[in-house]
């Protein structure tokens, strides 16, 4: 969701699907063109494994942000392999988790700066879309 509420400023069709069946579905029509970003901290679960071969199977690119030499990874058109510092079996996955919203910032950073200064006006635009919907500071109970 959080790739989803970044990238759909850059005049991209983006759409974000956690249930495993709409996403089977979805990389049932991919084509070419088209990118599936998968996102596992083990890159072993099977499910996803599946959804980036169903994908890349009808043309689309998959882009894997996952384990490196996973399943996922060498499912995936390209890998952005992420260190796994942690333990899943005994613990929750909290510092991948941070790596991973930080590898999304960093390519929303890139989008950003190859779409350029001319692409600025876009960006502000939806930035103030927003100010109606806030109360000015100061003023939150009046």
């Amino acid at each position: 969701m959080d790739a989803q509420h970044k990238f759909f400023r850059f005049n991209l069709a983006v759409t974000a699907h956690a249930d495993v069946l709409m996403q089977r579905m979805i990389a049932s029509v991919a084509h070419t063109g088209e990118l599936f970003v998968i996102i596992s901290y083990t890159g072993r679960t099977r499910e996803l494994v599946e959804v980036a071969r169903i994908a890349r199977e009808n043309g689309a690119s998959v882009l894997g942000l996952t384990a490196e030499n996973s399943p996922l990874a060498k499912a995936s058109t390209l890998s952005l392999n992420i260190p796994l510092p942690e333990d899943t079996d005994i613990y929750m996955p909290m510092t991948s988790r941070i790596i991973q919203l930080t590898v999304l910032d960093v390519l929303a950073t890139g989008m950003t700066l190859r779409r350029g200064v001319d692409f600025q006006p876009h960006l502000r635009k939806i930035k103030e879309s927003l100010n109606a919907s806030r109360y000015p500071v100061g003023d939150e109970f009046n």
